[in-house]
């Protein structure tokens, strides 16, 4: 007996890694880096010696806001297609 390939009468199985809990974990995280990474901008900035390093914490606070934002709008997207 052949599976039928289009089930459109079931709910679409998510990931555990795109599931509801794991995604504010991820965003949770990415928040406490971003924290973090200010933390790192503030020292750099206070600090004349650490001056040229301003970029890693930048680039951390970047990163991570865009990941946290990213996740956010996906938990977003799907909330609106149930």
């Amino acid at each position: 007996m052949q599976l039928d390939q289009n089930p459109f009468f079931r709910k679409a199985i998510v990931p555990w890694y795109d599931a509801s809990f794991a995604c504010w974990t991820l965003i949770w995280a990415m928040v406490i880096v971003f924290g973090f990474s200010l933390g790192g901008i503030w020292v750099v900035s206070t600090t004349p010696e650490f001056s040229m390093h301003i970029w890693f914490p930048c680039m951390l606070a970047g990163l991570s806001g865009f990941l946290a934002l990213k996740v956010y709008l996906r938990l977003q997207a799907r909330a609106g297609n149930d």
